[in-house]
């Protein structure tokens, strides 16, 4: 794996971290291939628990890399740009275990479609977002439209998309899509590690089947959803994190979740 990525496990957390400050961490094509290469890996890591993204240095990610752009302006190319990041993302976004984006910096362009991927976002808050493809004459590459429509909303979606615009975490977590905030000179890793732990003390049955719930929610119908939910439940209800949550209600203690 490229050193442009650096992914790392350790007691069921795992770090995602973009590795090219020099570029603020844009995408080139040796990164973007690791990138997905690490998806691929966290998808197959059966010890994963918890996954954080985060970047090096001063930005999250400034999307792709425009210097490399400029020197491959063939269709080709921009299809090769496209679906690779587009497939890292649609696995990324059906991983079994929260997915925590952690934003110490500029997020621009694919940065901003990579935290639309993740379950959860915290910011610094003087971070800011950038929704930058307008202004370079494309569109969305990476599935952001799509899924910023389905976080957002059509309407404030469609404001930040076409007008491209630049807002700062701290109005992104006003409208909900950074749901914490660190202040500016504090430590955005180290206080998404301590969410993670948060989310390690859970059972992870379940965070994984409300993953998929909460996936499928936005893209089916009521029906739909209230029959999958019921199985879902169904497959969890009695078994051993069940009866351990009920266990440890009435024995007035902490779960100890398997």
């Amino acid at each position: 794996m490229s050193n442009a990525i650096i992914f790392e496990v350790q007691n069921g957390i795992g770090i995602l971290r973009v590795n090219r400050p020099e570029a603020r961490n844009a995408l080139d094509t040796a990164a973007r291939t690791a990138f997905a290469q690490a998806i691929e890996t966290a998808a197959a890591n059966t010890q994963l628990r918890v996954l954080i993204i985060t970047g090096t240095g001063s930005a999250f990610v400034a999307g792709g890399d425009i210097r490399e752009l400029a020197e491959r302006p063939s269709k080709e190319a921009g299809l090769q740009l496209s679906r690779l990041m587009q497939d890292a993302l649609a696995q990324l976004t059906t991983l079994s275990c929260p997915v925590i984006g952690a934003v110490n910096g500029t997020a621009a362009g694919g940065g901003v479609e990579i935290l639309s991927a993740c379950d959860l976002r915290i910011a610094k808050a003087d971070a800011n977002l950038r929704f930058v493809q307008v202004r370079m004459g494309l569109t969305s590459g990476w599935g952001g439209t799509a899924r910023l429509v389905r976080l957002l909303g059509q309407s404030r979606a469609t404001d930040l998309i076409l007008n491209g615009q630049v807002i700062s975490a701290a109005e992104a977590h006003e409208f909900g899509f950074i749901h914490r905030l660190v202040p500016p000179k504090g430590d955005v890793l180290a206080a998404a590690q301590e969410w993670a732990e948060e989310l390690l003390t859970l059972p992870q049955h379940a965070l994984a089947a409300l993953k998929v719930l909460i996936h499928h929610a936005a893209q089916e119908s009521l029906p739909h959803a209230y029959e999958r939910e019921n199985k879902h439940f169904l497959e969890l209800y009695g078994e051993a994190d069940n009866r351990e949550a009920i266990n440890a209600f009435l024995e007035k203690r902490p779960p100890h979740f398997s």
